[in-house]
């Protein structure tokens, strides 16, 4: 039932995309979206099991989902500035959980894996809006969206395998805000370009 609920807002994220009349065979980013969507509710389902072999299996499903999210955000533009500032952030987050997996040596590789993966799908996410000149409101959603998705991610590392901290509420909040503006940016494709 815990899992059941937790599924439920990105099961409604799914239907709001299908019913929004997009042609799914011809809308490529709604269809690595839908995917996605429906890898992390099964990453869901992994993490709200009490073993550690679950968690390592919600954390895979999780890790697909980055997969197909960048490969919805594409690889253009490069924006090779956001993707240094994002290294230093990951890397510094890095540095900081690695002292508390010294001695979970399987776990501590996994983890390295999936900030990488999501680090890179909140730079693909940001790539058209931070720091470029020429951004649009649908462009920020994702860039919002992914950063908010590395929040959410990084508490919950930090919780489970750190120290308390924060209370479910925080990284439930940010975790549906993150799909829910990352399913905004990718389903809605016309947006005017803001120029400083």
């Amino acid at each position: 039932m815990k899992a059941l609920l937790k599924c439920i807002p990105i099961l409604f994220l799914c239907t709001y995309i299908l019913t929004r009349g997009i042609n799914m065979c011809t809308h490529s980013k709604a269809q690595k979206l839908i995917a996605g969507l429906l890898f992390s509710a099964a990453g869901d389902i992994f993490r709200t099991t009490s073993t550690q072999l679950y968690h390592f299996y919600g954390d895979s499903m999780f890790g697909l989902t980055h997969v197909f999210y960048i490969w919805m955000f594409g690889a253009e533009p490069l924006n090779l500035l956001a993707g240094f500032y994002l290294m230093a952030i990951g890397t510094i987050y890095l540095l900081f959980l690695n002292r508390c997996l010294w001695d979970q040596k399987p776990i501590q590789w996994t983890t390295y894996i999936y900030i990488s993966l999501i680090g890179t799908m909140a730079w693909r996410a940001s790539a058209g809006a931070l720091f470029n000149q020429h951004w649009s409101w649908i462009k920020l959603s994702g860039t919002i969206g992914g950063m908010l998705f590395m929040v959410s991610d990084f508490t919950y590392a930090v919780s489970m395998y750190c120290f308390p901290a924060s209370n479910f509420g925080l990284i439930a909040a940010t975790y549906y805000a993150a799909q829910m503006l990352i399913s905004l940016s990718a389903v809605n494709t016309k947006s005017q370009v803001i120029k400083k």
